[in-house]
This record gives C-alpha cells, structure tokens and sequence, in this order.
C-alpha cells in the first residue's frame, strides 16, 4: 500500500495498528509506534533505480545497520529501503534533500556542502 496522495513533508499521519509515519522530505519516511513501549524506528528512503538503492545499501552495511531493499510498498519511488532505528540518519538525509530541492526550485548553481559542513551537520 503506498500513501504517496498523504505526504505532505514534517506532517505526521496514521499508517493503522497504532503506527505513526511523517515524511521528511519526498524521499525520506519515519515510522513509530508512539505508543507501544518497546517502540522500534523505522526508517524508508525512496530510489528511482535499483543501482542507487544499492548503492545506499553498501554503505548501511558497512555501518553495520540492520536494514532491507526491496520494491517500493509505502515510498512512491521505485525501490524503497527499510532501515531499522537510525532515524538521525535519516534527518540528516532528509536536510540534505530538502536543500537540493530548494537550490533546484531557486534555480542557483551553488556546490555541493564540503565535508566539514556535513560533519557539522551529522554531529
């Protein structure tokens, strides 16, 4: 089931079962259990290619992070990736995203964020 006609970004909307999603940005999803007591994260990043939800998926496993690839089932993308806990990866991810986005809609040809700058902000 995809709810891609409920996104709207920082917006928080049932997903049933007492489970409660809020995109972060278009590519970005952050699922909880709000109220359940041993409440797991969950984390979905949306791809358009199977290449760079893989590639994605190399660097989790290097971290060692407990995560999953497959077809999209919630993300409106075509490959999605399940990623238990992590949720401030998936905040930095979704600042980053939101920032291509509005460089993009501004129409400004401003480089990329050095690697201090995205120290900064992982930190």
């Amino acid at each position: 089931m995809r709810w891609v006609s409920l996104m709207q970004i920082g917006r928080f909307f049932s997903l049933q079962q007492g489970r409660v999603g809020q995109y972060l940005a278009p590519r970005v999803l952050v699922v909880r259990s709000p109220f359940r007591a041993a409440s797991m994260t969950l984390c979905y990043f949306g791809f358009d290619h199977l290449k760079q939800a893989q590639t994605f998926a190399q660097t989790l496993a290097r971290m060692g992070a407990s995560f999953q690839i497959r077809r999209s089932r919630i993300m409106p993308q075509a490959y999605e990736i399940r990623l238990r806990g992590h949720s401030d990866l998936a905040r930095t991810l979704a600042y980053w995203e939101r920032q291509g986005e509005r460089r993009v809609l501004s129409g400004a040809q401003t480089p990329a964020p050095s690697s201090d700058e995205r120290s900064a902000i992982a930190a």
